[in-house]
């Protein structure tokens, strides 16, 4: 459903009586398989790699700005080889609110000195493509990570050059 740990926690303690004192233990046992898949799973990807270093080398500002904690950011983005081309990683640590509020993505945009239309925000969940509107970013919706190539990073800006995203 797209809702952070947190609120998901609170509905249960709400819904289902789950006492609050375990909160903590759940989100540190989520965090430690988030950790276990990150390092089975996240790798360095050609593609990947070759979209980031050519936006970087064409003058492109690259930010994360992702409803995980900033744990799972930096390590996602240190396993899979790609820290060195983002200029901000933001999590949910940062904000007051989740997506879909726009929160995470106009503090990103303050961090990178861009007005909101400058922006292409990628995005993979329904809950990001809200935010992403909702802070008067260009959104463009990718399936999952595999879509996040060159070719379809520059269609997609142009088409937010044309207006036409």
């Amino acid at each position: 459903d797209g809702l952070p740990t947190r609120d998901k926690l609170e509905m249960l303690s709400i819904e289902s009586g789950l006492p609050r004192g375990l909160h903590g233990f759940i989100n540190r046992l989520k965090q430690s398989y988030t950790e276990e898949l990150v390092h089975a799973r996240c790798k360095p990807l050609f593609h990947h790699e070759y979209c980031l270093s050519r936006l970087k080398a064409s003058g492109y500002r690259l930010a994360v700005a992702s409803n995980a904690v900033r744990r799972s950011v930096e390590l996602m983005t240190e396993k899979a080889g790609l820290r060195q081309y983002f200029d901000a990683l933001v999590s949910n640590e940062d904000v007051e609110r989740a997506k879909p509020d726009p929160e995470i993505y106009l503090k990103t945009m303050g961090l990178l000195g861009l007005e909101p239309e400058a922006c292409l925000i990628v995005e993979d969940h329904p809950r990001g493509i809200e935010a992403g509107r909702a802070a008067g970013g260009q959104v463009v919706r990718v399936a999952d990570v595999n879509e996040v190539t060159i070719d379809n990073i520059q269609r997609a800006i142009e088409l937010a050059e044309a207006g036409a995203l």
